[in-house]
């Protein structure tokens, strides 16, 4: 896992089988740049963004928890994308403002190859975006609450599977894939409620599980890690008491959730992102 603050701060960790979080390297304020998006390409790999400035790097955490820096791109390679990771070293970037797209790999040395351009109008307007495994992905629009399915192939084509309509989805803050084709719904407004649902191989969405009001505590941050597991964080904005605050579980094969640990506030620094 890999926390981030916009000072430069970081650090790294795991959780272990039970779901403990191990510690494994703190780095100060000011050892990495300034970031809005960072996305875990396979694992270890990592792709960092600057939507504003265009700039982005590649790095790779070790065994030890260790980063190691690989590439840095300069301003004006990459667009104002958001960066979804798709698999395989894929990634998909996209624009709200015009609809347009992008696919690309990076390679062992953490250099990108750019696959496939989508030109504007290619895409709606979605406010998520969220890998299911396989190239597919969700595209969810929290206002109207609309959303689509669809698969990046082999080819890096843009195959749409389905359209859902507005009001189709309840209004979800945080939605993270959950292994196997499931992803986990989550609202932390007043009293926190969330959904498990699970997309198939045609892209048709089947709900699996709605968790009542309470079962889960106020999160601002939901992170995928190692397939069905999920790592819960509150970064204290809404509420202070609550910050550095955390969880850790599982998504089983019917949607239901397993709780593994809980971490009490303060548990954790303040970080603005956390990659799993």
């Amino acid at each position: 896992m890999f926390f981030y603050n916009y000072s430069g701060a970081a650090a790294t960790g795991k959780l272990d089988a039970s779901g403990n979080y191990i510690n494994l390297k703190d780095y100060p304020a000011g050892q990495f740049g300034q970031w809005h998006h960072i996305v875990s390409v396979d694992g270890r790999r990592l792709f960092f963004h600057n939507y504003q400035s265009t700039q982005s790097a590649s790095g790779e955490i070790d065994a030890a928890g260790n980063y190691i820096n690989l590439k840095d791109f300069p301003p004006g390679q990459f667009g104002q994308w958001a960066v979804v990771p798709l698999g395989d070293g894929r990634l998909f970037f996209y624009t709200a403002k015009t609809g347009a797209g992008a696919v690309g790999r990076l390679d062992a040395t953490g250099d990108y190859i750019n696959l496939r351009d989508f030109p504007s109008g290619q895409f709606g307007y979605w406010t998520h975006i969220v890998p299911v495994g396989g190239g597919k992905l969700f595209f969810y629009n929290v206002q109207s609450r609309a959303a689509a399915t669809g698969e990046i192939d082999g080819s890096s084509d843009y195959i749409n599977l389905k359209d859902f309509p507005p009001g189709h989805f309840g209004p979800w803050w945080c939605i993270a894939p959950g292994g196997g084709g499931r992803l986990f719904f989550y609202n932390g407004y007043l009293e926190p409620w969330a959904a498990s649902g699970e997309i198939n191989a045609a892209g048709d969405y089947i709900n699996l599980k709605d968790f009542p009001p309470g079962q889960f505590g106020h999160w601002t941050q939901v992170v995928p890690v190692d397939g069905n597991r999920l790592f819960f964080y509150n970064n204290g904005n809404s509420d202070q008491q609550l910050q550095g605050a955390g969880a850790s579980g599982e998504l089983d094969a019917a949607g239901d959730y397993v709780n593994l640990q809980n971490f009490p506030p303060g548990h954790f620094g303040k970080w603005n992102l956390i990659v799993g």
